[in-house]
């Protein structure tokens, strides 16, 4: 009788109207204008769409500078991208992943050892005190002295990703989220904590970080855990980029990237997914907005530089949760994790080239090709000094500390929006076309 009454006053259109007035109204409110919906929901620019099987030609740059190179020579055998140099006691040592460990001394400018290992290294290296430390092929945890001779071997299982040694241990992290803390004088197994893994995880060689004998590390899922160091109990954890889609490689979504840390909060990016700060103390999301990063983020003043996975380069103020600027001059150069050092942003590409970009506002102001292959992760020497290595082998030392450069007055300023940023020259004509994709995409949940 009720529905036959509504049908007769014809009140269900009417009330079929409201609900979508009322929906449409609540959403601009929440959102702002539908045209900018698409864009607050979806990575900034919409980098996602872009081919990373083109990549832009490089362009030219205009009175580039010449950084000075100390040191130029081969370690003579093959790496990994996803490895990195140590820096310890005077020493930049190189793991191929033959097995060969090599210690170039900073002082003779010349390799002082070589440790070979007859045994693939699937980890990399990392390093502490005295002590350098890798995994390989069959799941041991080496320890060889900063002289080149072993220490111990420990079984630990599949590990991709390095070490992390801090004070009396060394621990790791299994391809299989397992957990392991061993004595960093005999490798005897301290604690370990299995951490639940997804149906399909990514192989992730994402690091783990410590901070006030807490440890940190992404595992699966878009989750973050926070481990005590002394114990190995669980502290919190947290998931800040929940999976999306129906089948399990849709839904893989793992934190590849080295978590960023500061006083209050520390900050992760998931290889599909978000970008976020995470209070240190209990896990909560302070702030989060899409942007997907699988090779990872560095830090310079208060903001992050994240890589996307298009290859465009972020900067994002991290009280304010804004970006800053945008450099898209690289796309699909399959760009590395971000390198800080004296005022520069540095980044390298699959053809060997290391690109200085100004931190102030995201210029390309040099570059230099160090290789016909792919770079490792560089390390920083001195404030001014970084050295490089290729995949290939080849090494470098170069200085900045002769290269002048102005500092923008952004420094020293916060700015209001996104739009009182000058672009760069591959942004400039989407500017010029007020491309929505420019708009309001930076305020996420502002």
């Amino acid at each position: 009788m009720i529905l036959q009454e509504l049908l007769r006053l014809k009140l269900i259109p009417l009330a079929k109207t409201s609900f979508v007035f009322g929906l449409t109204f609540f959403l601009v409110s929440c959102f702002g204008p539908f045209k900018e919906l698409k864009y607050q929901i979806e990575d900034s620019w919409d980098d996602t769409s872009y081919d990373i099987s083109n990549p832009l030609p490089l362009s030219e740059i205009p009175n580039p500078f010449s950084p000075n190179i100390i040191f130029s020579g081969s370690f003579g055998d093959d790496s990994s991208r996803n490895f990195t140099l140590v820096y310890l006691n005077n020493h930049i040592s190189y793991a191929s992943q033959t097995g060969l460990v090599t210690s170039f001394s900073l002082e003779k400018n010349s390799i002082t050892w070589s440790y070979s290992h007859n045994q693939v290294i699937t980890s990399g290296i990392s390093g502490f005190e005295d002590n350098l430390f890798f995994v390989d092929y069959d799941g041991y945890l080496i320890c060889i002295s900063s002289s080149g001779s072993i220490k111990w071997k420990s079984f630990v299982g599949e590990i991709i990703s390095p070490p992390l040694a801090i004070k009396n241990i060394v621990i790791v992290r299994s391809t299989n989220n397992n957990f392991i803390a061993l004595n960093n004088i005999d490798g005897s197994v301290v604690w370990n904590y299995k951490v639940p893994s997804s149906p399909l995880p990514i192989r992730s060689w994402g690091e783990i970080v410590e901070s006030d004998n807490i440890i940190y590390s992404g595992i699966s899922s878009g989750k973050v855990i926070a481990i005590n160091a002394s114990n190995g109990l669980l502290v919190w954890e947290s998931t800040f980029s929940a999976p999306q889609g129906i089948s399990e490689i849709e839904r893989s979504n793992d934190t590849t990237s080295k978590i960023i840390i500061d006083d209050y909060a520390i900050y992760a990016v998931s290889s599909k997914g978000n970008i976020s700060a995470i209070t240190k103390l209990d896990g909560k999301i302070l702030w989060s907005r899409p942007l997907s990063s699988f090779q990872g983020m560095d830090e310079v003043d208060d903001s992050l530089i994240v890589t996307h996975n298009s290859g465009s380069i972020y900067r994002i103020a991290k009280d304010i949760n804004k970006v800053l600027w945008r450099n898209a001059e690289l796309l699909g150069r399959d760009i590395s994790r971000p390198f800080v050092l004296n005022g520069y942003v540095i980044v390298s590409d699959y053809e060997g080239y290391i690109h200085f970009l100004n931190k102030s506002n995201g210029k390309i102001e040099s570059r230099i090709k160090l290789s016909d292959s792919p770079l490792l992760k560089p390390v920083k020497i001195s404030n001014e000094i970084f050295a490089a290595s290729s995949i290939k082998g080849d090494f470098i030392i170069i200085s900045l500390a002769e290269v002048n450069y102005k500092k923008n007055k952004f420094d020293n300023e916060k700015l209001d929006s996104v739009e009182e940023i000058s672009t760069n020259s591959s942004d400039k004509d989407s500017t010029e076309k007020d491309d929505e994709s420019l708009i309001d995409a930076l305020i996420f949940w502002d």
